[in-house]
């Protein structure tokens, strides 16, 4: 059995980086581990996308997918099994206290190994958004090989021939 049921990226409003964190991760993952999603913390009412998400993801030919506008986490989204990554603390925090989560909720960071937050490069110059990109890119190939390992594990556990 797998261990999560999906994958959610969380951002605060659901407009950049959990959009392309979503679509890095469909582009590259395998078929065989779970699907992603992403949502926002703060989804006031809907809003589009950034239009510099398309721009960024077009760049590197990948597509946004079917996600255009921006998403409210609700706790249906959620079950026990779902893999919950945020992209700053200040997220993970808000979603444990708001949702009393206490298990599978990790920045991407501290999924991976890494203690520093994802942070949205809003108003930046376009070589920023590129090194932002560039980074989400690094960190969702890391989280795919981690999920991996993870499976891999477990069927090594799962195995009763004793191989």
């Amino acid at each position: 059995m797998k261990r999560y049921d999906k994958v959610i990226f969380i951002c605060t409003t659901n407009t950049f980086c959990s959009p392309i964190a979503e679509a890095v991760y469909r582009h590259m993952a395998p078929a065989w581990i779970p699907k992603a999603v992403s949502r926002g913390m703060v989804v006031l009412f809907s809003e589009p996308i950034s239009p510099k998400v398309n721009v960024i993801l077009s760049n590197h030919d990948i597509g946004v997918s079917n996600h255009k506008h921006s998403i409210q986490l609700l706790k249906d989204d959620i079950t026990k099994d779902t893999l919950v990554l945020t992209m700053a603390f200040s997220e993970k925090v808000k979603l444990m206290e708001e949702f009393s989560m206490h298990s599978n909720v990790y920045t991407i960071g501290e999924f991976i190994g890494e203690d520093t937050d994802m942070v949205n490069p809003y108003g930046a110059d376009n070589e920023q958004y590129e090194s932002f990109f560039a980074e989400i890119q690094k960190r969702v190939e890391r989280v795919i090989l981690r999920i991996e390992s993870i499976y891999h594990e477990e069927e090594g556990n799962n195995d009763s021939s004793g191989k």
